[in-house]
């Protein structure tokens, strides 16, 4: 446990000094440096050489986190002698790269197969099933305190006293009074909480230097409707990807950002970020090209598109396959309109 002890030691220390540290201006994610409040955890997390990026650049903080990421990530901060198990998983092989982590945290009973036989390890992490593998690998705290999250009865009884642990130790907040359990935890969300961890809290957020952007001309111009739908076009039919940015696989707020790209407009990363962004305009005064956010039943922000009008959205649905244009009418009656915004520079 040398490893974990010695960053454990530097983080009460750093609390106990409270010596501020300045938030980087600078961060080494594109984007993850949009996103307020997991920026300064990812920073951090990778100056210390805990987490690393997709890409160099790419850290796609909004992704789910799956079981093979979290044992790489996990597995280097244990510095003890492990007593090696039988690895009776078929599905991963020694030519894997997360096959030391894997069999290392299963030898110290961190983390389980999904049958005697199978680990999956591409499969992607709940929020309650990460939870019992961080508090047992950290060895949170028990709590004889009853949850209140609103959904608390939803959590699986095998959770329970992982997530009552975590809670105690501060480390597990929920959203909107919910832990929402069953929803896939991103890797954002994971380095929010190792941060906490390890480290206490985050450093203030500071945001990066925006690029200077020329100014758009009106939503009435036919060059930018022409502009707007070429884009739009360009991206129809990518299949839908949880953190997706790029042709390859997008998520809502991947598309809208990608589309808003080729106009020259660069959008945060995330929709809750994308909706702080422009100016409110009503659903009567709605023009082509304005974002129109809803709450799918969260509670908050989950879904983007963009308006194309004759009541169509552009968008990239969770459920059916791939980017595509809409009749607004099943939205709006389905889910709630959290507002219209109009981005122009």
């Amino acid at each position: 446990m040398k490893r974990l002890l010695t960053i454990l030691t530097a983080g009460c220390l750093a609390l106990s000094i409270f010596q501020p540290v300045a938030a980087a201006k600078v961060y080494q994610f594109e984007d993850a440096g949009q996103i307020p409040w997991a920026a300064t955890s990812i920073e951090k997390l990778y100056q210390e050489g805990i987490v690393k990026g997709l890409t160099e650049k790419s850290f796609e903080p909004m992704a789910p986190i799956t079981r093979a990421q979290l044992s790489a990530i996990l597995a280097p901060l244990i510095n003890e002698k492990v007593k090696e198990k039988d690895f009776p998983f078929q599905d991963i092989s020694e030519k894997d790269w997360f096959y030391g982590p894997v069999k290392k945290l299963y030898s110290m009973g961190m983390i389980k197969g999904v049958s005697e036989t199978v680990f999956d390890p591409n499969r992607q992490l709940t929020k309650e099933e990460a939870a019992v593998i961080l508090a047992r690998t950290f060895h949170y705290p028990q709590s004889s305190q009853a949850l209140e999250f609103d959904d608390a009865s939803g959590i699986s009884p095998s959770a329970v006293e992982a997530v009552k642990s975590g809670v105690k130790k501060g480390v597990f907040k929920g959203t909107n009074g919910k832990f929402q359990p069953k929803k896939l935890i991103t890797r954002a969300e994971v380095a929010v909480i190792l941060h906490l961890t390890l480290f206490g809290e985050p450093a203030a957020y500071e945001p990066p230097p925006k690029p200077v952007i020329k100014k758009l001309a009106s939503r009435s111009s036919d060059m930018l409707n022409q502009r707007l739908t070429k884009a739009v076009q360009s991206a129809m039919g990518v299949p839908y990807r949880y953190g997706g940015t790029s042709t390859k696989g997008f998520d809502c707020s991947g598309f809208t950002q990608y589309v808003f790209k080729q106009v020259g407009v660069d959008l945060p990363r995330d929709s809750r970020s994308q909706y702080s962004e422009g100016s409110a305009v009503s659903m009567k005064e709605m023009e082509k090209g304005d974002l129109i956010f809803f709450d799918t039943g969260g509670g908050e922000i989950s879904h983007v598109g963009i308006y194309m009008g004759n009541n169509k959205m552009a968008h990239a649905p969770s459920s059916g396959g791939s980017t595509r244009v809409d009749s607004l009418d099943w939205y709006i009656e389905n889910y709630k309109v959290v507002g219209v915004k109009r981005v122009t520079s």
